[in-house]
């Protein structure tokens, strides 16, 4: 992966796990710099903003910019302006999150009410929700229950934190609202091409040009297998070496962690 000119990291069970680095990550990150070289951190986690990572990298003593981070939370706000001039939406994710795409411009409806027989919201939005409570999911089913619209930010189930564990991440949320209300969401982070198509633009290169480097075969190496990406996995996170025989999505590359990596 020596040619490579754009490196996409995945966070969780890539570069940290919980508020620890990974072994390596510093030292990748300055060699990438220091060969002239681009990288960006694309991350499913929609729970934190680009500058909460920021500071959270700060503190593991590694530099990042906020322009070299996007998140699925982002992703989920670029795609809701596109769509509609200031969307009102109904949101099942955290205070950050809500902070992040009243930013963007995104109106977030706490408490939806029916006006004229409509509720007064365009879309059910569901993300990483640390903050989750049975209400939300009360009123996240109401709303779906009466046709509005459906987005999530991705479809991972879980997140890997310290010590070989895992919390529910917003593909579990989501999967719950799905028993309850027989409806599933349009996914915008991995493996959906808009959050690849955006670091690739954003930095000029081709996809031929760039590598995907995760933890998880069904968002991070499904995003480089069906978009043309070059990828490798690491063994830090969710993904383990006998699970690659049964996905179908198959990495280029395969190492124990990122300090493996050549570049």
């Amino acid at each position: 992966m020596k040619n490579k000119k754009l490196y996409l990291f995945d966070i969780d069970g890539t570069l940290i796990l919980g508020n620890k680095p990974i072994n390596g990550a510093e030292d990748i990150i300055t060699e990438i710099r220091r060969k002239g070289k681009k990288f960006m951190l694309f991350t499913n986690n929609s729970s934190r903003t680009r500058l909460e990572y920021v500071e959270k990298f700060k503190k593991m003593n590694i530099e990042i910019f906020e322009e070299e981070i996007v998140t699925a939370g982002y992703m989920l706000g670029e795609y809701l302006i596109e769509k509609k001039t200031s969307p009102s939406v109904y949101l099942v994710g955290t205070k950050s999150l809500k902070k992040l795409l009243e930013d963007m411009g995104v109106k977030i409806v706490e408490e939806p009410q029916k006006i004229n027989g409509k509720y007064d919201v365009d879309y059910v939005a569901v993300a990483l929700d640390s903050e989750l409570n049975y209400q939300k999911i009360t009123t996240a089913c109401e709303l779906l229950s009466e046709g509005v619209e459906y987005v999530a930010a991705n479809p991972d189930f879980v997140y890997p934190v310290e010590g070989g564990k895992f919390l529910p991440d917003c593909g579990s949320i989501c999967k719950m609202l799905e028993y309850a209300v027989k409806r599933k969401p349009l996914f915008l982070g991995k493996p959906s091409r808009e959050i690849l198509d955006y670091c690739i633009k954003k930095n000029g290169v081709s996809k031929e040009e760039t590598v995907i480097i995760g933890d998880r075969l069904y968002t991070d190496i499904a995003c480089g297998y069906d978009n043309g990406c070059d990828t490798i996995l690491v063994l830090t996170g969710e993904s383990k070496r006998e699970d690659i025989k049964d996905s179908p999505y198959k990495p280029d590359v395969i190492l124990e962690s990122i300090k493996d990596i050549k570049i």
